[in-house]
């Protein structure tokens, strides 16, 4: 049976399966079998070492990660898997836990608390400590309190820092008392367990043998600790890729497959590189960007399913140009092949709306995953509710849905007393709000906040019919503190967020000729079409969801400084090396087609600005893609054996806002003030207003044409 379990496997993978006993690190590129490698280790382990499989231990990701491993090993050793602990962190955490937490005093039949066990509980805390929501937003202090418990750097101002401190210490006596855990105290606690039970550490020494990891480069501090934990032994195998590690976000540190073998000077390394997935066309491509990120261990991916078409290249004049391109292409596909699965990939949810609508206007089905529909995202139909109260006073769901987003003191039970006072008095929400006001019927604090909605709608009010429909939008968004309450939150999160609403005022834009009404009415046909109802093989999805997925065709869009690699990024060489991770896991993504795009001009708000093609596109040699389209607006790509820093000039331009290069993510020098990176960048009654960040004096805003700025690069 050992014979059979090696007959499928390459030499490297077998090199992999058959090593002795003790560390080894398996380098597996995208594409390159890396489940198979890992499913093939367990079975070798139970049927040629005669390891009991009891003894084993493999941990994943993910519960769909686990159960696709446990299946695969179920079919190799059909007889004991069963007995494999075989689970994902949190899982394994839990499991430990139940059996040995009283060691270290927790209670028998502790809790877990899920996400939204843990808002509730972080509301409640913010209120016992006097804090306003507004000023601390659950998401923000959620975010704070994980990075503290998964030994993240923390963040923020150090006032802020001091009140997280006392958050942090409420809410654990909180959960305490309430004899929880939440999901990062399952890892922290049974680091703690086997740190500190002689008892736990004596069951994980006799039991797990040899331990398996799954996705190690997306591991984070406290998941390395328990690993040591779980295996003094040293048997320890795991599958990583570095040049995957896209998940810092989350804690992900990819210092732990960097130093795998400082920490284990007698590893190990075996690189899984042939491909089975790409084209070598597509893998040249992908391997040309990846090839300049220095925080990686290095090895080449060979493809094995031939040499395929080069990947195209289209520069758009603007982002619905883009999308149309990208649909029209897609049309061609499906033509072709309805069953093909393809996917548009993109770096943030915003800029699915354009896609969404030009696979909508063709008739073309497909799925958004990862998140809703444009015109379904939360804070896009919060926005759209404050718009529909101003042609509709009386709309009771645009009413109940926003009298308290972002919250302003109407909570449950005042909504209760309005829906009541309207129903027995036969008024509407608005009228029974006025008369329960004006009769003191309602607390102080539910009645400013029912005086503040009142005004926010009548300000608004006296704008609409009087204003161009974006800058109504824009208003509503300012004047209601729908945006003001997610830059408060500070996360990335809440930053798509706005992203999202800066999407919905451009869509404005596009329309604004038809007024508020019309402009309503398209929103609510776009989100309600049976055309995305059905599982068409069209994927629409963010670069990070794509991770672990593959299609015959890839659309990679967006590929524009500041986008992507987005402009959080800039400045910071580290994040600009996860971006282009990221730029490589889309890439690989594709098996036959891969396509490339970018727009030489994109919406944002009210503001069309002019774009700079990505310097991962930079980094690809002109010869290994193909240009189609304007093909002018490209610029020259560098030709293959030129060095990284013969990359082109950016392109010229003749739109009035792109006469300098200035954009978000690019490095200038100020005669005064220093060098700097650019922020963000408008143009605003002719002239380009630019926010750059300099290292030396802070944040400053300029007039691009008066600043007197020298472009550094990017």
């Amino acid at each position: 049976m050992t014979d059979a379990l090696l007959a499928e496997l390459n030499d490297a993978q077998r090199e992999a399966v058959t090593a002795p006993s003790g560390p080894v690190l398996v380098l597996a590129g995208a594409g390159s079998g890396k489940t198979r490698a890992i499913c093939h280790r367990i079975a070798w382990l139970i049927q040629h070492d005669r390891v009991p499989a009891s003894n084993i231990l493999a941990v994943t990701f993910t519960n769909k990660a686990a159960a696709e491993m446990r299946a695969r090993v179920r079919a190799l050793v059909p007889e004991g898997a069963e007995a494999i602990w075989l689970h994902t962190f949190h899982a394994l955490s839990l499991r430990l836990l139940r059996f040995y937490g009283e060691t270290i005093g927790l209670p028998k039949n502790f809790s877990v608390y899920d996400e939204d066990d843990r808002r509730s509980l972080l509301r409640r805390t913010l209120r016992e400590l006097g804090l306003a929501e507004r000023e601390f937003p659950v998401s923000k202090v959620a975010a704070a309190i994980t990075a503290q418990k998964n030994l993240a750097e923390r963040f923020g101002r150090a006032r802020d820092l001091e009140v997280q401190d006392r958050i942090f210490a409420r809410y654990q006596e909180l959960l305490e008392a309430a004899s929880a855990l939440d999901f990062d105290d399952l890892l922290s606690k049974a680091v703690l367990l086997l740190s500190r039970s002689d008892e736990a550490r004596a069951f994980a020494e006799r039991r797990f043998h040899h331990v398996l990891v799954d996705e190690y480069q997306d591991t984070n501090r406290v998941q390395y600790r328990l690993l040591k934990l779980l295996a003094p032994h040293g048997n320890v195998f795991v599958v990583g890729d570095e040049d995957q590690s896209i998940y810092n976000f989350r804690g992900a540190d990819l210092r732990n497959i960097l130093d795998f073998e400082r920490d284990y000077p007698a590893a190990r390394v075996v690189r899984l590189e042939e491909n089975y997935r790409s084209t070598r066309a597509i893998l040249d491509v992908a391997s040309a960007v990846i090839g300049h990120n220095v925080e990686r261990k290095g090895k080449r991916l060979i493809a094995r399913v031939g040499p395929g078409s080069r990947p195209r290249l289209y520069a758009a004049p603007s982002d619905r140009e883009e999308a149309a391109y990208v649909a029209s292409s897609i049309a061609t596909l499906r033509a072709e092949s309805e069953e093909s699965p393809v996917a548009v990939l993109y770096r943030t949810h915003a800029q699915s709306r354009l896609f969404e609508e030009e696979l909508l206007r063709r008739g073309i089905p497909h799925v958004l995953v990862g998140g809703q529909r444009f015109y379904e995202r939360r804070e896009v139909k919060d926005a759209l509710a404050y718009l529909r109260l101003l042609v509709s006073p009386d709309d009771p769901a645009a009413f109940l849905r926003v009298v308290n987003t972002p919250p302003r003191g109407v909570g449950p039970q005042t909504v209760r007393l309005l829906e009541s006072a309207a129903s027995s008095r036969g008024v509407s929400l608005w009228e029974a709000a006025d008369a329960l006001t004006n009769e003191g019927s309602l607390g102080v604090r539910a009645e400013r906040g029912v005086r503040e909605f009142r005004d926010i709608r009548d300000k608004l009010s006296r704008l609409s019919g009087r204003v161009p429909l974006p800058e109504l939008v824009d208003a509503t968004l300012r004047e209601s503190g729908v945006v003001p309450a997610l830059l408060a939150e500070g996360t990335a999160e809440a930053a798509s967020r706005v992203e999202n609403l800066q999407q919905l005022v451009a869509a404005a834009a596009e329309r604004a000729e038809d007024g508020l009404g019309a402009f309503l009415d398209s929103a609510s046909l776009l989100s309600d079409l049976d055309a995305v109802k059905d599982r068409g093989p069209v994927l629409l999805l963010t670069l990070h969801s794509a991770k672990g997925l593959e299609f015959d065709a890839v659309f990679l869009t967006g590929l524009e400084e500041g986008l992507f690699p987005h402009v959080r990024s800039a400045g910071d060489r580290r994040a600009i090396e996860e971006e282009r991770r990221l730029c490589y896991v889309g890439m690989t993504r594709a098996r036959k087609v891969l396509v490339l795009t970018y727009a030489e001009a994109r919406a944002q708000a009210m503001v069309r600005t002019g774009r700079t093609p990505s310097r991962f596109l930079l980094e690809v040699p002109g010869d290994l893609v193909e240009l189609v389209g304007p093909v002018g607006h490209v610029g020259r790509l560098r030709q293959a054996g030129e060095p990284a820093d013969a990359a082109p000039a950016l392109p010229s331009r003749s739109r009035a806002e792109t006469l300098r290069p200035f954009h978000p993510g690019t490095r200038v020098e100020h005669p005064t003030f220093g060098v700097g990176t650019i922020v963000t960048s408008h143009v605003e009654g002719g002239e380009q207003k630019l926010t750059v960040r300099f290292a030396r004096v802070g944040q400053k805003k300029l007039l691009a044409r008066y600043a007197g700025l020298t472009v550094l690069g990017a």
